[in-house]
């Protein structure tokens, strides 16, 4: 996203004022969610998510750099969902690659393009659907959940490849909810997220300094 369009996207947050309010053209919309992973082991079926807050915001066609009635939308706040498949073992879903977007393909025809009247009924509405197989997250998981640069990513179509026989993922469901956000629970599976995390990007003698792979940064947001 270049430059100016932050910019704008900024203002749509800060100036715009409360969800649905339109400011001189600038709309703002805002929606909690929850996708939860529905995954199949030897042991039964397992599940696990979390909400997320999302935040989108519409331009005019005055705006400049935004094109005729732009839309941008972000995870405003809220961490990855994640299930346990066995112990010690985690499968997670990044927030990155268009989580926002999820909802309009859930929730609504693939012909139906009307993006701000979807953004309202979404503030509204509430229940849950099975997320479109071509809409899933990227899903990752850690060889070492103690070691933030052992993160891999994981085929959907075969989570037995990264977590043996008998492991499948079966669904994954979309939910518009009043639950708050989701905090703190992704610290306590990587402890490594908070307080080490800031030590292994500036300790010149930690083997993971300026070697973090990029979907830590999709694992949670403040």
């Amino acid at each position: 996203m270049r430059r100016g369009r932050l910019s704008l996207l900024f203002l749509f947050f800060v100036f715009a004022g409360p969800s649905g309010c339109d400011f001189l053209g600038f709309k703002t919309w805002e929606w909690r969610q929850r996708l939860t992973l529905h995954v199949e082991t030897p042991h039964g079926v397992v599940s696990g998510g979390s909400v997320v807050g999302i935040e989108v915001g519409s331009s005019p066609n005055w705006a400049p750099g935004t094109g005729a009635g732009g839309m941008s939308g972000r995870v405003a706040a809220g961490e990855a969902s994640f299930v346990e498949i066995a112990p010690g073992r985690y499968l997670f879903a990044l927030l990155g690659n268009g989580a926002e977007q999820i909802p309009y393909y859930t929730f609504f025809p693939a012909d139906d393009k009307d993006r701000e009247r979807q953004a309202t009924e979404l503030e509204t509405m509430r229940g849950t659907r099975d997320v479109p197989r071509d809409r899933w997250p990227l899903l990752v998981t850690f060889t070492d959940i103690d070691d933030p640069t052992s993160v891999r990513k994981v085929d959907p179509d075969d989570l037995a490849a990264s977590f043996g026989p008998g492991v499948a993922l079966k669904r994954i469901t979309l939910e518009i909810t009043d639950e708050k956000v989701t905090k703190g629970r992704v610290e306590k599976v990587l402890g490594w997220l908070n307080e080490d995390l800031s030590r292994y990007r500036t300790d010149p003698s930690n083997p993971f300094t300026s070697t973090l792979p990029r979907e830590i940064g999709f694992l949670r947001k403040r």
